[in-house]
C-alpha cells in the first residue's frame, strides 16, 4: 500500500524529506489547514503533491501563472502522476477534453488560475467533484502588504465556502512578513492552521552587492568567466532590458529577453528558449520569473535593485533550486533610487483601483519597503544576516563567509571632500542643472556642450577627475536621499542646495559610501565553485548525459530539467552507475524515470568507462 515514503521514493527519487516537508504532509493528511512559509527551492510542491496521491478525492492547486502550471503538470506526468491544468492557454477542444477527463476521475491533481475559480463553468464543475485539498501557491498574492497582489486571490475563500464539503486548505509562500502572514490567515479563512516557517536561509547561495563604474562591463566579464551557466539578469525598465540584451547579443552570448512590451508569442518563445536551455541566459524585467520552475539557474544578476526585499529575495531565490551553488549579485547605483521613487509615484504594479487615501497608504508601504532595499545595498554587515533579520529570523552567526560583506569585497570610502565639491559645483553653475551634468563637470568631461557654455573654465571643473563619474553620481544621490540637496520634479530635474547642507558640513559630519575593493591581478569575479567537482573524464560524461537529456526533452516536448536536473546528472557522472539498482540510488531518479530512461543512461555510462 502506498504511503508518503514510497511515493517520495518511487515518484520523486528521494529517500528523505527536506526540512518541514514531512510535518506539513502529516498535518494535511490529518485534515488540518496549513500555512507554510518556505524559501524558493525548499520543495513546497511535494508538500501538497504527495497528499494529493494519498487523499481519496481531487486536489486543486491555485496557481498564478500559466508557465508554472505547464511546468509542474509536465513534471508530474513524467513522474507517472496524472495531472492537468485549466487556463486560457488551452483551445476550446483541449479544455473540453480536460473537463471530460476530470469528470471521469482521471486526474488526482488539477491546476487552476485564481481568476477561473469563480466562473460559472468552473463552479458547476467543482460542485460535482470530491475535492479533498485546495493548495494555494504564491499565497502572498492575497495581501496588499505583499509584492504581487492579485485581487482574484481574495475570492479563494468564497470559492471554498461555496463547496458542499469544506476541503483542507494549504497555503504556501516563499516570502512573508508578519503583515502578509496575518492577511493570508484572514483572507483565505484558514481554520486553526498548522503554521510553519522553515527558515529563509539558502546556504547554497552567494549574495553580493557590487558598485561598479560600468554595470554592462561587469556583466560581460562575469558571463565570460562563467561560460555555459544558465542565469537571469533583471533590469527595472524595458529600456534597460533592451540595452543590456543588445550589448550582450553583440558580444556573442546565447541570450534572449523578456518584458511586457513584447508580443505574447515573443514572450512565450523567449521563456521557452530559456527553460529548454536553447538560450540559457535571459535578461528581463520582473514581469518574468514568478512560477518559473527551472531548478538549474546558476546566477541571478540584478542590473537595478527591486523595489522591496520581498521581491529581491524571491527573484534571487530562483537560483540554485536544485541545491547547487549559485550567485546572487546586485549591481547597486544610487541613481536607481530616483527611478524607483518615480515608479512608486506613478503607481507601478497597482493591480486594483484605489481611492486617494488607500493609494497614499499603498505608496507609504512601498516607500518603507524601498528603504529596506536601500539599507541592504549600503550595509557593511553580513548580507545573509540582513536578509534573515528582515524576515524576522535570527542568523546563526554574525558572518556567513558567503557574501560580499563577509568576504571583504568592499570597503568604506570617505567622500566628504566630494560632498564639498558637489556643493560648490551646483553653486557655480547656478542651480540650473541635473545630476549627470554636475558629475560630468566635476569629473572634467567636456562633451562639447560644457565647453560651448564656458564651463570648462569655471572654478571646480575637473576637481574630482580622479573619481569615477558613477561614484560622483552615487554621492549626489546619497545627498538627495539625506535631504542635503533638492531635486526638482518635471522631465528635466535640476539640483538645488538644501539649507541642511551647510549645517551638515559646519557640524563636522563625514559621509562614507561602500565601494568595491580593487581587484587583485588575476583574481576572477567567479564567486562560487560547483557543488560537485568532477574530473575531465566525468565532465565528458556529464556533457554526454546533458545531450541525451536535451534530445529526450525535445522529443517529449518538455523542458530539459523535467527529465533530469543538473544536480542529478552531475551525481550520475561522478558515481558511474552501471546497473539499475545503483542508478536508483541517485537522488532524483524514481521508479518511473528509471523505467523510462534507465537503460539509455546506463548504456551511456558504460560507453564512457
Amino acid at each position: 500500500m502506498a504511503n508518503k515514503y514510497s511515493i517520495l521514493r518511487s515518484c520523486y527519487g528521494y529517500t528523505s524529506f527536506r526540512e518541514g516537508q514531512e510535518i506539513i504532509i502529516d498535518n494535511i493528511m490529518n485534515g488540518r489547514d496549513v500555512l507554510a512559509v518556505m524559501p524558493t527551492g525548499a520543495g513546497k510542491s511535494i508538500c501538497y503533491q504527495i497528499p494529493a496521491m494519498l487523499l481519496p478525492g481531487i486536489t486543486l492547486v491555485v496557481s498564478p501563472l500559466i508557465s508554472l502550471m505547464k511546468d509542474q503538470v509536465g513534471a508530474l506526468n513524467q513522474n507517472g502522476i496524472r495531472a492537468a491544468y485549466l487556463n486560457s492557454s488551452l483551445t476550446q477542444r483541449q479544455y473540453g477534453l480536460a473537463l471530460s477527463n476530470i469528470r471521469r476521475g482521471e486526474y488526482k491533481i488539477i491546476y487552476v488560475a485564481p481568476e477561473r475559480l469563480m466562473t460559472d463553468g468552473f463552479l458547476e464543475l467543482a460542485s460535482g467533484l470530491d475535492i479533498s485539498l485546495v493548495a494555494v501557491d504564491e499565497a502572498h498574492c492575497v495581501s496588499q502588504w505583499g509584492h504581487d497582489f492579485r485581487i482574484s486571490y481574495t475570492h479563494i475563500s468564497d470559492f471554498v465556502a461555496g463547496l458542499s464539503r469544506r476541503p483542507v486548505v494549504a497555503a504556501f509562500t516563499a516570502t512573508a512578513t508578519k503583515n502578509v502572514k496575518d492577511d493570508v490567515l484572514e483572507l483565505l479563512a484558514l481554520d486553526h492552521p498548522y503554521e510553519i516557517t522553515t527558515g529563509f536561509d539558502r546556504p547554497n547561495l552567494y549574495f553580493g552587492v557590487v558598485q561598479t563604474e560600468s554595470r554592462i562591463d561587469y556583466i560581460r566579464k562575469y558571463l565570460s568567466e562563467n561560460k555555459g551557466k544558465s542565469g537571469i539578469i533583471y533590469a527595472m525598465t524595458r529600456k534597460n532590458v533592451e540595452k543590456i540584451y543588445s550589448h550582450l547579443l553583440a558580444a556573442g552570448f546565447p541570450i534572449t529577453m523578456y518584458h511586457a512590451g513584447l508580443s505574447d508569442n515573443e514572450r512565450a518563445l523567449a521563456q521557452d528558449d530559456f527553460i529548454r536551455d536553447v538560450k540559457p541566459i535571459i535578461v528581463a524585467t520582473n514581469a518574468f520569473g514568478m512560477g518559473i520552475d527551472k531548478p538549474d539557474v546558476e546566477f541571478i544578476i540584478h542590473y537595478n535593485f527591486p523595489l522591496s526585499m520581498e521581491s529581491y529575495y524571491q527573484e534571487a531565490g530562483r537560483a540554485g533550486r536544485d541545491g547547487s551553488e549559485a550567485d546572487c549579485i546586485l549591481l547597486y547605483s544610487a541613481a536607481d533610487i530616483h527611478t524607483a521613487k518615480f515608479l512608486i509615484e506613478n503607481g507601478v504594479d497597482d493591480a486594483e483601483d484605489l481611492d486617494a487615501e488607500s493609494l497614499e497608504a499603498a505608496k507609504k508601504r512601498r516607500y518603507d519597503k524601498l528603504d529596506g532595499m536601500i539599507s541592504y545595498c549600503k550595509t557593511t554587515a553580513c548580507l545573509r544576516g540582513f536578509i534573515l533579520r528582515y524576515f524576522g529570523e535570527s542568523p546563526k552567526t554574525e558572518k556567513c563567509e558567503k557574501c560580499s560583506s563577509c568576504r571583504g569585497d568592499y570597503e568604506l570610502q570617505d567622500v566628504t571632500d566630494a560632498v564639498r565639491a558637489i556643493r560648490m559645483a551646483i553653486d557655480v553653475t547656478g542651480e540650473r542643472y541635473g545630476a549627470m551634468f554636475i558629475a560630468d563637470f566635476l569629473h572634467g568631461t567636456d562633451n562639447g556642450r560644457m565647453g560651448a557654455m564656458g564651463f570648462t573654465h569655471e572654478r571646480g571643473f575637473g576637481m574630482l577627475e580622479s573619481l569615477p563619474v558613477s561614484l560622483i553620481r552615487d554621492v549626489i544621490e546619497r545627498m538627495i536621499e539625506e535631504g542635503l540637496l533638492i531635486r526638482s520634479g518635471g522631465q528635466y530635474p535640476v539640483l538645488a542646495i538644501s539649507p541642511k547642507l551647510d549645517n551638515y558640513l559646519a557640524s563636522g559630519n563625514r559621509m562614507t559610501v561602500k565601494v568595491k575593493k580593487a581587484q587583485k591581478k588575476g583574481k576572477s569575479t567567479k564567486q562560487t565553485p560547483l557543488t560537485l567537482r568532477m574530473s575531465p573524464a566525468d565532465e565528458a560524461l556529464y556533457e554526454r548525459l546533458r545531450k541525451f537529456r536535451r534530445d529526450t526533452a525535445e522529443k517529449r516536448g518538455v523542458p530539459a530539467y523535467v527529465i533530469f536536473t543538473d544536480s542529478t546528472l552531475r551525481e550520475i557522472a561522478a558515481s558511474h552507475p552501471r546497473d539499475m539498482l545503483s542508478l536508483m540510488r541517485v537522488r532524483g531518479i524514481g521508479e518511473e524515470k528509471a523505467y523510462r530512461y534507465g537503460t539509455a543512461i546506463i548504456n551511456i555510462v558504460r560507453a564512457e568507462d
